[in-house]
Parts: C-alpha cells; structure tokens; sequence
C-alpha cells in the first residue's frame, strides 16, 4: 500500500524529570496512531503532574485529532492546577497550531528548559 509506505507511525517516549514529565512524540500524529496517544495522554495526567512538556521536534504531522487530544489533556492537567507545554514544534505542526490558535492555549516554547522554566518563545 502506498500509503503505509509513505508514514511514519508515532512513537513516544516518556521521561520523568525532577519537577515535571517528558512525553517525546515522533513521526506522524494522525487518526491512525491517536487511540496510543490518548492513551499515553489520559495515563499522563492521570498523574497530577504539575508540568507535563511535550517536546515535538520529531512530530512531522499532526492532524486534528491530535491535536484535540492534546487540548483535552491541557484541560485536565488545568482542572487539577498543573501545566502543559509544547516545545520545538516542526514547521507542519507549528502551522496547525497557530492557524488553531491552539499556540494562544497552550504555551509553546523554544526548548525543554525554557518550557520548564515557563519563559515563552
């Protein structure tokens, strides 16, 4: 199929640092990877942390639907007095999340310290 061909499915990895939690996403998010994100997600938060850094630089793409589920985890992570951050979005992503204005939602950052340190890009 041309299109498996074509896809870099997403991965994840996530690291605790001290004060916060590193989730590192990489290749495609879209509808097809997006019930292990919200997985991920959802498994995340459900820990209270009090920052959660998303860092993207290996994100080629993300759709809509990821890009919801990652508002939802802002959400929760607020409701409970903890913090999310994007950090290093790709061109492709970037886009997405300033024609969404997601970016005026949820802080996006030039690198994982200053995500933690909460200064913005």
């Amino acid at each position: 199929m041309w299109y498996k061909a074509r896809v870099t499915p997403l991965t994840a990895s996530v690291t605790v640092e001290g004060s916060y939690i590193l989730v590192e996403l990489a290749g495609e998010a879209d509808v097809t990877g997006i019930q292990a994100l919200n997985a991920l997600l959802e498994a995340e938060t459900s820990k209270r942390p009090a920052l959660l850094i998303i860092e993207m630089s290996a994100l080629r793409y993300m759709d809509s639907a990821a890009l919801h589920t990652i508002l939802r985890a802002h959400l929760v992570l607020a409701k409970a007095g903890g913090r999310l951050a994007l950090v290093s979005p790709r061109d492709a992503v970037a886009r997405v999340l300033h024609m969404t204005e997601a970016d005026q939602v949820v802080p996006v950052y030039a690198s994982i310290s200053d995500a933690a340190a909460g200064s913005g890009l």
